[in-house]
C-alpha cells in the first residue's frame, strides 16, 4: 500500500475512532443527566426570545397585598375569615364563574362565628375551589377543614415541585394515592379550576401512552399530557388582570372586570414567601424603573420571582388554551447526538481549516439552537439541544486538532517521497522535452470536450460501491480509448466525467474534426455496451450529454515545483463546460459551439439550437446540435433540421403563429423531440409576456 495512502487511512481510521466515543461519552453524560442543567437553560432561553404574549382574559388575579393588610388592619399575620366570606359574596354577585382560594384553610379562625360566615359564603356560592397539600416527602397531608370542604365544590393541591437549579417550569397534573379500596386522584389547583370552569366530570381515561383525558368519552374532554404540566409562561409582566383584596371586600370592583372569568384569591406579601423563580420571572420586571430612584427597592414579585398564585394562573391559561410544551422522546436526542456526531467528521478533513472550521462550528450550532428554539415556539416541542451542541464543539476541538497532526505527517511524507523518486537528472531530462516542466504555459488553439453522465448520482445510490466501480470502469475502458484513437490527450476523469482536448500536445491541424468524431463515436460506443454488456448492473441507465468548444487556451505543464499537471486552462475551457450541461435543457446529446461548428466540413449534420448567453459570459454565442454523420443520416432527420431551422428564423423575428405551427411540424416528425417544445413552451411565455422591443434572440442562462 502507498504510504500517503497507509496515512490517510491511519488519519480516518482516528477521526472515526474519535467520533465513536464522543458520541459514546457524550450519551453517557445524557443518559446520567449531566447535562440537564445545561438544557434548562436553553429552555429558559427559548421563553426570553420568544418574549410575553397575552392572555385570554379568563382569569383574574385577587392579591392579598401590602395595601389590603394596611386597610383591612390584617392582625397577627392571618387574613379575616369575615373578609374572605365578604371577598366571595361580592365576587359571586358580580358574576365570577368559579373563584379559587390559594390558601389551606387546615386550621380555625380566630373565632367559630367567622368560620362558620366563610362556609356558608362557599357554600351559597357554590363556584369555590379550595386549596390542600398533597403528602410528600414524609410531610403529612394538609387538607382544608371539614366545615370547608362540605361547602366547595372541589379542592386541588398547591404543592410545587420546581426543578433542580430551583426553578418551577412544570408541576404534575394528578396525584394518584394507592388504596385498599383502589386509587385516590387528586387533581392539581390549576387542574380543578379548568375541569369545574368547563363543567367536566371528573373522569379519567388512562389508556393512552402519553397522555389522559378528563371528561365523558363523547362529550367535551381535555386531553392532557402525561405526567406532568409544563407551565407554557406568557412573560409579560402583569399578563393578567390584578385586583387588590381590600378593593372586593369593599365592593369597589366593576363586576365586568370578574363575570363570567376564573378568579384566584392568593397573597402576594413578602412575609407569606409564596413565591417561586419561573423561566421568565423578572422578564423586564419593575423594579429597574426605580432603581435609578430609590437606592433600595424591596421587589416583592416586581423582582426576580413569581408569586405563587400567578404561577397557577399561567398553569390554568395553559391548560385552557391547549398549549402545552411536550418534551421530546430520548430517542430523538440520542438520534440527534449520532447525527450532529457524524456531521463533525467534517471538522477531520484538511478542508476547511481551524477559521472556516469555526465557522462552520457557530454556523452549526446556531441551525440546532434555532431549529429547537422554533420548534418549541410554533410547535411546543421542547428538544434537549445541549447534546448536539456539546459533541459538534468537541469534534470541532478534536478534528482541528487531528487535521494539524495529519497535516505534518504528510506534508514529511511527501517530502520524502519526492527525495527517494525524483532525482535532478531526471528533471534535467524532462526540462530538455518539448513539453518542459513550467509554470508558464503557452497559448494555443485547441478544441476541448467535456462527457457526463446524466444523473449517475442518483443511479449510483441504487448500487453497491462494488457495481458502481464495475460501471464506471466497463464505461471508461470503452471512452478513453476513443479519445486516444483521434488524436486526443485525456486530461482528467472528475467522477463520471471525462474532460479531454484536440490539438496539444502535438500539432493537429483538423482538432475540431478528430473531437466531433469521438464525440459521435462515444455515443455510438454507448448504445453498443447498453446492448453488448448487459452483464453490468446499471449500463442500461447511462445517457451522456458532450461539449464541443474551440478558441484559445493555456496549456502546459501548470502548477507548483512539487506537483505538474498537464492541462488546459481559460474561457475556451470553461465554455466547453457549460454547453455540455446545456444537453439538459435542449434534451440533446451533443452541443457544439460556433467556433467548432464553422470548422466542420459537410460530413457532419448540425441543427442550430439556439444563441445564448451562459453565466460567467458577456457575449452571446450561437450552439449546434451535432447530429451525426450525413452519410448514414435517414431523410426523416434531415427534414427535421430544415424545418427547426425555418421555425426558428419565424421565433426570432417573432411571427409567433407560424414559428408554433412549424414547430409542431417537427413534433410531428419526431415527437421526442424536446428542443422543439422547450421552443412552443417559450412561444406561448412570450405571448403572455411579449419580450421587450430590443430582444434580439438570445437565451440567457443564469447558473452553470
Amino acid at each position: 500500500m502507498e504510504p500517503k495512502k497507509k496515512l490517510y487511512q491511519k488519519h480516518l481510521v482516528y477521526s472515526l475512532l474519535f467520533t465513536l466515543l464522543f458520541i459514546t461519552a457524550v450519551s453517557i453524560l445524557y443518559r446520567f443527566h449531566y447535562l440537564e442543567r445545561a438544557d434548562l437553560f436553553l429552555h429558559d432561553l427559548h421563553f426570553k426570545w420568544r418574549g410575553p404574549k397575552p392572555a385570554s382574559g379568563n382569569v383574574v388575579l385577587v392579591l392579598m397585598d401590602q395595601k389590603s393588610s394596611v386597610e383591612l388592619k390584617r392582625k397577627k399575620g392571618a387574613w379575616s375569615r369575615s373578609h374572605m366570606a365578604k371577598a366571595l359574596e361580592n365576587l359571586c354577585r358580580a358574576g365570577a364563574e368559579i373563584i379559587g382560594m390559594d390558601l389551606v384553610l387546615f386550621a380555625p379562625g380566630r373565632n367559630k362565628g367567622e368560620d362558620l360566615e366563610l362556609a356558608k359564603s362557599i357554600s351559597k356560592c357554590n363556584n369555590v375551589v379550595l386549596a390542600k397539600f398533597i403528602s410528600v416527602d414524609g410531610r403529612g397531608e394538609v387538607v382544608p377543614l371539614p366545615i370547608f370542604q362540605e361547602a366547595m365544590i372541589g379542592d386541588g393541591f398547591i404543592n410545587m415541585f420546581p426543578d433542580k437549579d430551583g426553578i418551577l417550569r412544570r408541576i404534575p397534573f394528578l396525584s394518584i394515592k394507592p388504596l385498599k379500596q383502589g386509587l385516590l386522584i387528586s387533581p392539581s389547583f390549576s387542574l380543578e379550576l379548568a375541569r369545574t370552569y368547563l363543567n367536566l366530570d371528573f373522569v379519567f381515561d388512562f389508556s393512552g401512552k402519553d397522555h389522559v383525558h378528563l371528561g365523558v368519552n363523547g362529550q367535551q374532554q381535555l386531553r392532557l399530557p402525561y405526567p406532568d404540566l409544563r407551565i407554557n409562561f406568557l412573560g409579560a409582566e402583569e399578563p393578567f388582570r390584578r385586583i387588590s383584596f381590600a378593593d372586593v371586600v369593599n365592593n369597589q370592583v366593576p363586576p365586568e372586570t370578574v363575570k363570567g372569568k376564573i378568579v384566584l384569591i392568593g397573597s402576594s406579601l413578602a412575609t407569606d414567601k409564596d413565591f417561586f423563580t419561573t423561566p421568565l420571572s423578572g422578564y423586564k420586571g419593575r423594579a429597574s424603573t426605580y432603581k435609578e430612584k430609590f437606592g433600595k427597592v424591596i421587589k416583592e414579585d416586581l423582582g426576580p420571582k413569581t408569586v405563587g398564585v400567578a404561577c397557577h394562573a399561567h398553569a390554568i391559561e395553559t391548560i385552557l388554551s391547549q398549549a402545552f410544551i411536550c418534551k421530546a422522546p430520548g430517542t430523538y436526542t440520542y438520534f440527534l447526538i449520532i447525527l450532529v456526531g457524524l456531521i463533525g467528521l467534517i471538522f477531520y478533513l484538511q478542508r476547511p481549516g481551524a477559521l472556516w472550521g469555526a465557522v462552520i462550528l457557530l454556523t452549526g450550532q446556531s441551525v440546532v439552537l434555532g431549529a429547537s428554539y422554533l420548534l418549541f415556539v410554533r410547535q411546543l416541542l421542547w428538544i434537549e439541544a445541549a447534546p448536539p451542541m456539546l459533541i459538534l464543539f468537541v469534534q470541532f476541538v478534536s478534528g482541528i486538532a487531528l487535521q494539524r497532526a495529519y497535516s505534518k505527517k504528510k506534508t514529511k511524507l511527501v517530502t520524502n517521497l519526492f527525495g527517494k523518486y525524483v532525482s535532478p537528472s531526471v528533471v534535467d531530462d524532462i526540462l530538455e522535452g518539448e513539453e518542459g516542466i513550467t509554470l508558464e504555459g503557452r497559448s494555443r488553439e485547441v478544441t476541448v470536450l467535456f462527457s457526463d453522465l446524466r444523473s449517475f448520482t442518483t443511479l449510483s445510490e441504487s448500487l453497491s460501491p462494488q457495481e458502481t466501480g464495475r460501471l464506471l470502469n466497463t464505461y471508461f475502458d470503452a471512452m478513453i480509448p476513443i479519445v486516444f484513437d483521434h488524436q486526443g490527450t485525456l486530461d482528467k476523469l472528475i467522477g463520471d466525467a471525462i474532460m479531454a482536448f484536440f490539438g496539444a500536445p502535438g500539432t493537429l491541424e483538423n482538432h475540431p474534426v478528430k473531437a466531433s468524431q469521438t464525440a459521435l463515436n462515444m455515443i455510438e460506443k454507448l448504445d453498443r455496451l447498453r446492448t453488448d454488456r448487459s452483464d453490468i448492473k446499471g449500463i442500461e441507465r447511462l445517457e451522456v450529454g458532450i461539449g464541443l468548444n474551440t478558441g484559445q487556451v493555456i496549456v502546459g505543464n501548470l502548477g507548483s515545483q512539487r506537483f505538474m499537471d498537464y492541462t488546459v486552462i481559460g474561457d475556451t475551457v470553461n465554455l466547453g463546460s457549460r454547453l455540455e450541461g446545456l444537453n439538459k435543457t435542449y434534451g440533446t446529446s451533443i452541443i457544439i459551439s460556433q467556433s467548432t461548428a464553422k470548422k466542420l466540413d459537410s460530413r457532419f449534420v448540425l441543427r442550430e439550437l439556439d444563441r445564448v448567453m451562459v453565466k460567467g459570459k458577456e457575449d452571446a454565442v450561437t450552439i449546434f446540435e451535432l447530429m451525426g454523420f450525413k452519410d448514414n443520416m435517414e431523410e426523416k432527420k434531415l427534414e427535421l433540421v430544415e424545418r427547426f431551422t425555418s421555425a426558428i428564423t419565424l421565433y426570432r423575428n417573432r411571427e409567433w403563429d407560424q414559428a408554433q405551427d412549424t414547430f409542431e411540424q417537427t413534433l410531428g416528425l419526431y415527437p421526442e423531440d424536446k428542443t422543439s417544445s422547450l421552443y412552443l413552451d417559450r412561444i406561448r411565455s412570450f405571448r403572455k409576456n411579449p419580450p421587450p422591443p430590443e430582444w434580439d434572440g438570445v437565451t440567457v442562462f443564469t447558473t452553470k
